[in-house]
């Protein structure tokens, strides 16, 4: 089987392994169809998320049921399905609190032995655990791409939407336009805001966000963030901030865009320690949420996919074969001209 194996730093690369086989009897193994590349492969790479290296990396993919535990009732092979970036048990504490992203027994794939040893999805073949309790079958007519999207970004994006908007008819504000932020913009309307600010500095990325769904941009590079949210917002500020980007300068630009009792929804993932004015955001009575993205509403936002009220598709900007997923990476990494994320066929 080939699969992408992170050895250091510096070094990943597509590489025989063995094919996984069905280990508890709730498994299933996937023949995967489509994969991608994500930015927290990225904070993986450099060492971000304090990973020891040596193992297999990925975690977005869809696919077909190759092979079956005994006891999986709701699969047969040949399915068509998606799984989420982190499988959750459905039977632990944290799961019976809500809390899947944390399950006791899952993980997270492709991240190493600190997230549960799974595999990476940047492979021929994964091997999912508790089928029944967290994989989803696609409808027909949604495309890979589509169906791509649910197992991370798009219920990640969602997620921080709904952590942000405390009430229909809010100003959502969203630094970053990358997979994420994107995602968050995209899904925004179905939480009821009033328009949706996109902030970044790439000018096809926010051409992109008003596609998906973004009434307003901004280029901090070329305006005054919060001179412009102002002039949108009546003065009021945005009650509802997302940051998919997770860097200093949007950390620290909460303060000068919220509204009075905004609430703050970071999903982006910081590289370094950072300082923030916590008193001026206290004054502002903001209250903040963090995470992981709530990967439990998969079936929900595949069903909107097939009826035709959501098409994350366009956040994939350019196909590349499973071949050349070595460039893929590298291309992610270096931030490629264009390149918002690689959809990536395993033939």
């Amino acid at each position: 089987m080939k699969q992408v194996f992170v050895s250091d730093c510096n070094n990943y690369k597509l590489v025989d392994g063995p094919e996984p086989t069905i280990e508890s009897s709730g498994d299933i193994v996937v023949k995967v169809r489509t994969t991608t590349v994500c930015g927290s492969d990225v904070h993986i790479l450099a060492g971000h998320m304090h990973t020891p290296w040596g193992f297999p990396l990925g975690h977005e993919f869809v696919g077909v049921v190759h092979q079956l535990g005994s006891e999986v009732r709701n699969f047969k092979v040949g399915d068509r399905v998606v799984a989420p970036a982190a499988p959750w048990c459905g039977q632990c504490g944290n799961c019976r609190r809500g809390q899947t992203q944390v399950c006791e027994r899952g993980g997270i794939f492709g991240s190493g032995a600190r997230f549960g040893n799974l595999g990476g999805a940047q492979a021929e073949y994964v091997r999912v655990p508790f089928a029944d309790t967290c994989v989803s079958h696609i409808p027909d007519g949604v495309t890979d791409a589509q169906a791509l999207t649910v197992g991370d970004v798009l219920s990640t994006g969602w997620t921080a939407v709904r952590n942000a908007v405390s009430a229909p008819g809010q100003m959502l504000l969203v630094f970053g336009a990358g997979p994420v932020g994107l995602s968050a913009i995209h899904t925004a309307r179905l939480h009821g805001v009033a328009g949706v600010i996109a902030v970044d500095t790439v000018a096809d990325r926010l051409a992109l966000a008003k596609e998906l769904g973004a009434t307003h941009v901004i280029d901090p590079s070329q305006e005054d963030t919060p001179s412009v949210v102002a002039t949108l917002t009546g003065g009021r500020g945005a009650e509802a901030i997302v940051d998919a980007a997770g860097v200093n300068g949007t950390i620290n630009a909460w303060s000068g865009v919220a509204a009075l009792g905004a609430r703050i929804a970071m999903v982006g993932i910081p590289a370094v320690p950072v300082e923030i004015n916590l008193t001026a955001l206290l004054e502002k009575n903001v209250s903040m949420w963090m995470g992981l993205g709530d990967l439990r509403h998969m079936d929900m936002l595949l069903s909107l996919i097939a009826g035709g009220t959501l098409d994350p598709s366009p956040i994939f900007t350019e196909t590349i074969p499973f071949r050349d997923i070595e460039r893929a990476i590298a291309e992610f990494i270096d931030r490629k001209p264009g390149l918002v994320k690689p959809l990536i066929p395993v033939d």
